[in-house]
């Protein structure tokens, strides 16, 4: 028996040798392994329907970098269900939008871009709180555990910016696992596609209403030097974008893991933001670029312009991006957004056409002012209530409403659009809801201009950079209140004066030439009106 031990003793002690000499072969093939030939790696947004390996490129699916129509029409729905929630996460007017960014350093460090940037972002929604929630050092192996230093670190800082999980709507990720080594195609992105389905579907468990998930991929490791580590080097930060391509169409496909509507959700919509991968420093052929200098000299994090850069690109995603606007902005482009929802049959017999809800008449309108099907879309707080086609007939109506509030989208296969707010009362009567004030009426009319905000010259209004800012002013300041605007430069000299601003018509940018201003209140005494962090520091008149 004792020969057995001692045979088993040189046995286990051979096979530590052998995995401590495989050990040190693969730590030192990881450190000379060069860097993958990046013009080798085409973009995802460049190769359309080619292939890479095999496999076609686009950032959705069949080679496209637009969403499927479909995907499109629900991520329209769900960005409209985007509402200032209160702290158990009901709608309310008083509520807030919470907005985090989950990842490792180089997310931490771009966040502090935003963080900087994002509340002088012109036409921002009020309501929208950002968190920073990058932390350095926090691959996917770290963040896996729910109970783990990182969500509590993030917890904090969530509960510091004043805000609940059930106020968080809107989070983006980029993550990455630097303990797997291997950079096989595609083996490496389905793996991590796999690893990103468990961290949302977790995220969506932590934060119960929310909505969206951006991927954006990562930016290149191609500057890193000669003798860094293989864990950042190129082709795993390519692949992980492939990785975010294959879980958005995992989802679009019908991934039952990855459901985000009816009754069994398992994950927020995931949909691309700003992709950011390019070939080292070769600008994409949209113009986009990651030159040498915004990356530091580890060739993996930023430098101070690389995060100003990377916070203005997410930023303008989210403003001009059709389906983002729409929870991002507080006057959101709404006929841009819904111009690309699409029906398929079209009869164009019927010589008018009235919409009712709850046999109220809301809309009336020639045929000619129709082309093709009309699609209609009810919102209950975040739940769709009705998506229905209808060939145009005599009338088409919604009648089966309980009373609460709800928002509407009516689109044709052409220009014809209405959208807006109502209120189905007790009594079932339709109130209108409108700049945050109510108004009740047998008929419901909805301006479609796309601003939605233009009044008369002798009408109150508060025009800054194209936009009607006083139903904002009259929530900031209340009702009839006296208010006086003065606005500086950082230097503080004056260069207007408005009296009375909640009832004179002012176009700032009339008065002023374009710059940056320091904007504040005073009242009837002279002393200045206090308003928490809705104003920006510096405001930008373009």
């Amino acid at each position: 028996m004792k020969n057995n031990v001692t045979y088993l003793n040189i046995k286990l002690q051979t096979m530590k040798t052998i995995i401590i000499l495989l050990a040190a072969c693969i730590s030192f093939s990881n450190s000379v392994k060069a860097q993958a030939d990046v013009s080798k790696l085409p973009p995802l947004d460049e190769l359309g329907k080619g292939t890479y390996e095999g496999f076609v490129g686009g950032l959705y699916p069949n080679g496209s970098n637009e969403m499927p129509a479909a995907f499109y029409n629900d991520a329209v729905v769900m960005a409209n269900s985007v509402e200032p929630l209160d702290a158990s996460g009901k709608i309310s007017e008083a509520g807030k939008i919470g907005l985090v960014t989950i990842g490792a350093s180089t997310v931490a460090m771009f966040s502090e871009g935003i963080e900087k940037a994002i509340y002088n972002t012109p036409g921002l929604r009020d309501k929208i709180v950002f968190v920073n929630g990058g932390i350095g050092g926090q691959d996917l192996n770290k963040i896996y555990d729910q109970n783990a230093k990182y969500w509590q670190v993030v917890s904090s800082r969530v509960i510091e910016a004043g805000l609940t999980d059930e106020q968080v709507q809107v989070v983006w990720f980029q993550e990455d696992d630097l303990k797997n080594q291997t950079s096989a195609f595609p083996d490496r992105a389905e793996m991590l596609a796999d690893e990103f389905t468990y961290a949302i579907q977790k995220m969506k468990e932590r934060y119960p209403n929310l909505k969206f998930v951006y991927l954006t991929g990562r930016h290149t490791t191609d500057y890193m030097p000669a003798d860094a580590k293989a864990k950042h080097q190129e082709p795993r930060a390519y692949l992980n974008g492939w990785a975010s391509k294959v879980i958005i169409e995992r989802q679009i496909n019908g991934d039952a893991e990855l459901n985000y509507k009816g009754t069994d959700v398992k994950a927020p919509m995931i949909i691309w933001g700003p992709y950011f991968w390019t070939q080292g420093n070769k600008p994409r052929k949209d113009g986009y670029y990651f030159s040498p200098d915004l990356a530091a000299a580890d060739g993996v994090h930023p430098t101070d312009a690389g995060k100003q850069k990377v916070a203005r690109d997410i930023l303008d995603f989210w403003a001009k991006d059709p389906v983002s606007q729409l929870w991002f902005l507080e006057n959101p482009d709404l006929i841009s957004a819904i111009e690309n929802i699409k029906n398929e049959d079209v009869q164009n017999d019927i010589q008018y056409l009235k919409f009712y809800i709850l046999n109220q008449k809301m809309e009336e309108t020639d045929l000619k002012n129709i082309t093709g099907n009309i699609r209609v879309l009810i919102l209950e707080d975040t739940v769709v209530i009705a998506d229905k086609t209808f060939v145009p007939a005599d009338s088409i109506a919604i009648n089966e409403l309980k009373p609460a509030m709800y928002k509407y989208l009516i689109k044709d296969d052409g220009a014809y659009t209405r959208s807006g707010k109502f209120m189905v009362e007790d009594d079932y009567t339709i109130t209108k809801l409108k700049n945050d004030k109510t108004e009740k009426r047998d008929r419901l009319e909805i301006d479609t201009t796309k601003k939605q905000n233009l009044v008369g010259p002798d009408e109150p209004a508060w025009f800054i950079n194209g936009n009607n800012k006083l139903p904002k002013l009259v929530r900031l300041l209340g009702g009839d209140k006296y208010a006086k605007a003065i606005f500086t430069t950082p230097d503080g000299k004056v260069v207007l004066e408005v009296e009375d601003v909640l009832k004179k018509h002012t176009n700032v940018n009339a008065e002023i030439p374009s710059g940056e201003y320091i904007l504040k209140f005073y009242d009837e005494n002279g002393k200045q009106i206090d308003i928490e962090r809705a104003i920006p520091e510096y405001l930008k008149i373009h």
